[in-house]
């Protein structure tokens, strides 16, 4: 995570000063890198950056249907299916070649082999399966996380005061050095306004689930097959449950001020059962690459400019975030 964040920096060193990068597309480059390798060790190259072009294409794509809304039985067609078949045709075939290349020569100890070796039921795991797994895990640890840095740095750059609190901390617990794994629990304001950035704009910002059998919602009676949104969007923003909840205040998540809120007033990753699996992993590497960005620049919005967010998937910006970088 930091050896990538790291090439970005260098990257980032040959920008003249007045130039304009978007953040929201670099992040992703980022993020998508740093997938790469903990899936199958190697950098980004263009057969793997397929994969991630699949996953923003579909993202743009895909709108659920009438017939979703309306309950069909997932035998009727729908157009958004056969959509979605092409736009990841190609990538899936890159991932179908790199697990037969894997099973046949082996390779490093990466997610791949450790989705290979991992039995279903004592039953070795089928290329199907393993290529639903890759393509989960680059959709929810490449799109998600980048999001989360790319909205950080938008509210950090609105909000100066902040950002020399976080600028502070991150040059007297690294000093000259690189930021390090080991940094991690040394960092809580830094963990701090990645989670107040992650309250007001929620990557995952709905989460769909369905009744598996007759069931109450307070008042409501749901049946069987019911489908029930839980939008984090709105519940990261709701009066009942946070203070001035439109305003950027990482200090929400001291601890005790995290100990005193009901535990479901804040879900960015979801809860219960289903729970995103990779939320320590996303942790991480947001905090890892934050620290190593903003520890050498500084970024600012360019005057006038619009941002809209956009539920697709993820929480996206609809045209991007355009940056303007400062050397610290």
């Amino acid at each position: 995570m930091v050896d990538a964040a790291e090439r970005l920096v260098e990257d980032w060193s040959k920008v003249p000063p007045t130039a304009t990068i978007d953040v929201a597309e670099a992040m992703s480059g980022l993020t998508l890198a740093i997938i790469s390798e903990a899936m199958f060790s190697v950098r980004v190259d263009p057969q793997i950056a397929l994969i991630g072009q699949a996953v923003s294409t579909y993202q743009a794509a895909i709108r659920p249907s009438i017939a979703d809304l309306l309950g069909f039985p997932e035998w009727f067609p729908r157009p958004a299916v056969a959509r979605a078949r092409k736009i990841f045709g190609e990538s899936d075939r890159v991932i179908r070649r790199l697990i037969d290349e894997r099973r046949r020569d082996g390779g490093p100890d990466d997610l791949l082999a450790m989705l290979l070796a991992a039995p279903e039921d004592e039953v070795p795991v089928s290329t199907k399966e393993i290529r639903d797994q890759v393509a989960t895990i680059f959709t929810a640890g490449h799109e998600t996380t980048a999001n989360t840095l790319a909205w950080t740095f938008y509210l950090l750059s609105h909000h100066p005061a902040d950002l020399v609190r976080l600028e502070d901390e991150l040059d007297r617990v690294t000093g000259d050095r690189p930021v390090a794994a080991e940094d991690v629990p040394n960092l809580p304001f830094t963990r701090m306004v990645i989670e107040e950035s992650m309250r007001l704009y929620p990557p995952a910002h709905t989460i769909s689930r369905q009744a598996l059998a007759p069931d109450r919602m307070g008042d409501i009676a749901l049946k069987k097959g019911s489908s029930v949104l839980i939008v984090p969007w709105l519940l990261h923003r709701h009066r009942k449950l946070w203070d001035r909840p439109d305003e950027f205040r990482p200090e929400r998540f001291a601890p005790d001020q995290v100990a005193a809120r009901p535990r479901f007033a804040y879900m960015p990753f979801g809860a219960g059962p289903h729970i995103c699996i990779g939320a320590a992993f996303a942790m991480t590497e947001a905090i890892l690459c934050l620290a190593t960005l903003a520890k050498r620049f500084r970024l600012t919005m360019v005057p006038g400019t619009i941002v809209e967010p956009v539920g697709l998937i993820t929480l996206r910006p609809r045209r991007g975030l355009p940056m303007r970088i400062e050397r610290r």
